[in-house]
Order: structure tokens, then sequence, then C-alpha cells
């Protein structure tokens, strides 16, 4: 008895030296201290800390620092904070800020930081990008070391678990290695740079500088996530609800998370509702702003309910999460897929039908530009923004109709290439799912014919779409050629560097001949000074260069008067076993 006496006191004596030492709390919770410090807004108490995070974490558990030292400069030591990102070099911004994260309302862009100008608060426009503090601050790649002595002191083996996902080790991007990878071919996001400036360097008909390629790898960085990009999940203060605020944590990651919560189209966002121009959000996520969102969205069935996560299998590992997700839609649709799957359009995906109004790229280039202050032959431009009515449908790897955004894309300056030209896809399909995707690309060759750039790989982005799910797209959209072919019209507007603004056209043509991306015309183009229209418009040259061969044909309907008798009905269609009840 009295052992356990001097055992507790003991105990009780070290939580209260622990905390007569905790200068965190000493200084940020003292309201008037901080004020008189000129750092008012930075205070925040114990207690909501606790209500927030919901964890009995103390600061510096989480941030680190010595919260043994009286003095700010030996408090902040080996702090980790908030890593405000500068447009130049994408240096973290590293003077003390006046003021704490803004809310705003926009969904892509609600959390920002201000400065003080002309005596008020205004956005900070010096600023790129945010990131927590599980990033380093050289490179913005994840620091497992950080992770490790903050979140993986409690979540052990959740760190594990996260330290050898997918998502931890970047492993799916890395193995781009550069535009010539013979594996995976170009890619739109391009290559990973970190380690393979080399072999890239060598392929590269113009000085391509170390400087440069530390620089593209940082941008590649800012969408790659750590612990804090899912869990963390800062609000705006609210008195009937302590457990939100600036400290605020979630168990389970929220949708918003997935594209980049707030901090700008990162993360999910891009891929999904800019490279696949079919997203799960929509509005101010898309581009252009304002598509129209996933159902499911209003229904509120959010990403982890549908994509398979330790939520609903813990097998499979902290931090990995299940791409393909069609074994999800019986949970809630069960009669629909149960019909499908035996109906005359059993080998179409839910997809092909129920995506419509295709956003996002409809051209990109990599060509010379500047990125973040740094000259570089690898600038992206991308903002060729616009409009696919309809998807192009194409057959996956395993005879399934898939929905695809076929546009074109270049690199400049590219002094040899492997490939042949054809259909490709990402990742062979006996990979099992959580190593593989179900995107394609097609390689149209290695061209001349530019003033400047020259030796200009191309190839057809051609991304499965999907999200974006809505109402499905009538018979004629797809059976309305007598021959099968499929044509979509697409337009955009340009809004990058290099020219004032323009507008545009193309089409996309896939028939029993190939694919084809021809007619792709736009208004004047008035360039910026120093810039070269081949830098990011090689098409105005190249013309319909983007065309591989094979057949792209949809089936032929081969009795039209059934044909028009169901398709003025679709109850009809329905009984009749065309398409799913």
């Amino acid at each position: 008895m009295l052992r356990a006496i001097l055992v507790g006191s003991i105990i009780a004596g070290a939580a209260i030296s622990v905390e007569a030492s905790d200068s965190c709390n000493d200084c940020h919770g003292n309201r008037q201290r901080m004020e008189s410090l000129g750092y008012g807004p930075f205070t925040v108490t114990r207690q909501e800390t606790e209500a927030q995070t919901r964890m009995p974490a103390i600061c510096s558990e989480c941030h680190l620092g010595n919260p043994g030292a009286k003095e700010k400069e030996g408090a902040h030591k080996g702090l980790a904070r908030l890593l405000v990102v500068g447009k130049r070099g994408f240096g973290v911004i590293t003077s003390a800020r006046q003021y704490p994260l803004v809310y705003g309302t926009n969904p892509m862009n609600r959390l920002y930081t201000v400065v003080e100008k002309n005596g008020k608060p205004v956005k900070d426009t010096a600023v790129v990008a945010l990131s927590w503090h599980d990033k380093k601050t050289d490179t913005l790649s994840q620091d497992f070391d950080v992770m490790k002595k903050t979140c993986g002191a409690c979540h052990r083996k959740e760190f594990d678990e996260f330290s050898r996902s997918t998502m931890g080790t970047n492993g799916k991007q890395s193995q781009y290695k550069g535009w010539i990878t013979p594996e995976r071919g170009p890619h739109n996001c391009g290559p990973w740079f970190d380690g393979n400036f080399g072999a890239m360097q060598a392929n590269t008909l113009v000085p391509l500088s170390p400087e440069s390629n530390r620089i593209n790898q940082k941008a590649c960085n800012t969408c790659h996530v750590g612990c804090l990009d899912c869990h963390f999940n800062p609000q705006e203060k609210r008195a009937a609800d302590p457990s939100r605020g600036p400290h605020t944590f979630v168990k389970t990651p929220p949708s918003e998370s997935c594209y980049g919560n707030g901090r700008a189209s990162i993360c999910h966002a891009g891929p999904e509702d800019r490279r696949r121009g079919a997203g799960y959000f929509g509005g101010s996520f898309s581009f252009p702003e304002g598509n129209e969102p996933d159902v499911h969205l209003k229904a509120k069935v959010g990403c982890l309910d549908c994509h398979e996560s330790t939520r609903s299998n813990p097998a499979i590992g902290h931090g990995m999460v299940k791409r393909q997700a069609q074994g999800s839609c019986e949970r809630c649709h069960p009669e629909a897929v149960k019909s499908h799957a035996t109906s005359r359009h059993r080998n179409l995906s839910c997809e092909a039908c129920h995506i419509q109004k295709v956003a996002g790229y409809q051209g990109t280039y990599w060509g010379p530009g500047k990125i973040a202050g740094a000259s570089t032959p690898y600038f992206k431009y991308k903002a060729y923004y616009g409009y696919m009515p309809e998807p192009i449908l194409i057959k996956d790897q395993k005879g399934r109709w898939i929905p695809v955004k076929p546009f074109p894309m270049a690199v400049m300056n590219q002094k040899a290439s492997p490939f042949k030209p054809g259909l490709r896809w990402r990742y062979p399909s006996d990979l099992p799912d959580l190593k593989r995707t179900d995107d394609a690309w097609g390689y149209v060759g290695l061209f001349d014919g530019l003033p400047e750039n020259n030796n200009a790989l191309l190839w057809i982005q051609m991304d499965k779409m999907s999200h974006k799910l809505g109402k499905s797209r009538n018979c004629d959209s797809c059976h309305a050629s007598p021959d099968g072919a499929q044509l979509q019209k697409v337009t955009w507007d340009y809004s990058d560097p290099g020219s004032q603004m323009f507008s545009g056209s193309h089409e996309v043509l896939a028939d029993r001949n190939g694919l084809f991306i021809k007619g792709m015309q736009s208004e004047k183009i008035e360039l910026e000074p120093g810039s070269s229209l081949s830098d990011f418009a090689p098409w105005v040259y190249l013309k319909d260069a983007w065309r591989i061969r094979g057949d792209f044909s949809l089936p032929v309907i081969k009795d039209r008067k059934q044909y028009e008798t169901l398709r003025a009905s679709s109850v009809d269609a329905r009984e009749s076993g065309i398409v799913h009840r």
C-alpha cells in the first residue's frame, strides 16, 4: 500500500513537473502575455486543443520544440510548424506570421494566410501553397522522421503501415522515371524528377539544370501526403461546438481531405477534376469552374464509403485505399447491378453510361518556361480547360467498355524514344487491384517540323473516368452512327503563360480505323514577350499528328427498327434486358 502511494506521488509529481515546465502552455495559453508580444490571435489553451484533437497529447508531442525552455528562441528550436510555401523557388517562408490561418468560403481555397497591408490583413499573394509540419522544408516531401516522433509515437502500427503504403512511398508516380520509361511511358503529371536527373538530362536536347530539376520535383511533392493531410482538419472556431477549431483532428478522413482539404487543387483534385475531367466535387474544384458534381455528393456518400480502406478492411493496411470500387455499387443498387450482369450492355462499366460533360485538360504540353522563378525545359502548359460532351468509350484489357477522355500531349526537346505507335496500358491487368490502374495511353511518335523545340514526343492521354456519375447518356450518343464511330467536339480556353488568353476547339474521332484528334484551331494567338508558340502550342505546327491506329468503333446496331422501338421506351428497354432495371 505504501509502495503504491509512493509510486502515485512520484507520478503525480512528474506530471506537475512537466506541467510546470511546459512553456508552450505558459505562453500560448496566456492571452494577456500573447497580446503583449503581438501574437494575441495565436492564443490557445490546453482545454481547447484537447477538445479539438480528441487526444491527450501536449503541444510538444505534436509540434516538438523544447517545452522546458522559457525563452521563445529556445522553446521554438526544432519546432515543427505550418509550412508556408512561397512562389519563388517554392521556398518555405520562415518569417513569423502575425495572423493565424484564415478560413474562407471557397471549398478549394478555404485556408489561406494573410499579411498586413495599409493597416489591414489581406491575402498573401506571395504564397503558392500550404503544407503541414510533417513535410520537409527543403523538398516539401514527407518527413518520416517528424511523423515517427509525433503521430508515430502514439500510433506506431498506423505509422509503420503508412510508411510502406502506396501513398506513403509515392508508389505510383515514382515509377515514371522519365519521359521514356519503357514500363509506364510518358505521363500528363510529368516524370518523377528526384533521383532521375542524369537519365533525363541525357535524353534532353536543351540544358536541364539540377536546380530546375529540384524545383520541378518540389512542385510534385506538394500533392503527396503525410499523416496530417488526411487526419488534420482545421476549422473556424464555433462557440457551440468545442471540437471545431484550428487543431481539429478526425479519425476517418473526410472526402474533402482527398482533394487537399481547402489548400488548393491538390491530391486527387488534379487527377480527377483536371486530368480525367470527371471529379467527385465539381463546382469550384472543376476546370472550368462550375461543372456538375457526382450525384453521390448530394447523397452524402463519401470516398471511403465506396473505396476500401482500413475503415472497411483493416487487413488492407493504413494509408492504402483500393482504387477499384465496383463491388460497392451493389450495396445501394442491388437490383441494377444484378440485372446489368445479364443485360445486353453487361460488358459496359457503370461509368461508361453515367458520365457526361467531361471537363479539365483538353490538351497539355511540356515545354521551355519558368517554374517558381527558375528556367526549365519542362514547364507544364496545362490550362487548355474546356468540355467534351461525352467520354469516348474504349475496351479495357479484359474486354470491358470504359470511359476515357483522349487529349493531345507532348513533351518537347527529346533525343530519342523507345516506343512504337499504338494503344498501351499503364499497368498489366494481372497485377493485384492495389497495384494497378485501368488507365491507357496512346503513343504517337517523335516529331520534327517545329521552328524550335523539335523532337516533340507526342502521345494521347487516356485515363479511365470513375466519378461525376449522374444520369445516363442517351442511346444515340453511342449508337447514332451506322458504323459505330464516336465523334466528340471539344471546346477550350487557354489561360497559362506564353500568350494572352485565347479560345479554341478540336474533334476526337474514334472509329474502326483508329483514334484521331483533328481540326485543332483557335483564335489569333498573341504571344507574350520572350515566348515561342512551340513552347505551349506545338499543335499549331503539327496539326492532326495525334492519331493511333486500331479499331475504336462501338458495336454496330444490326436491327435499326428494333433499336428505334426500344430507344423510344426506357421501360421496354429495361424489360427486354437491353439495359439494367
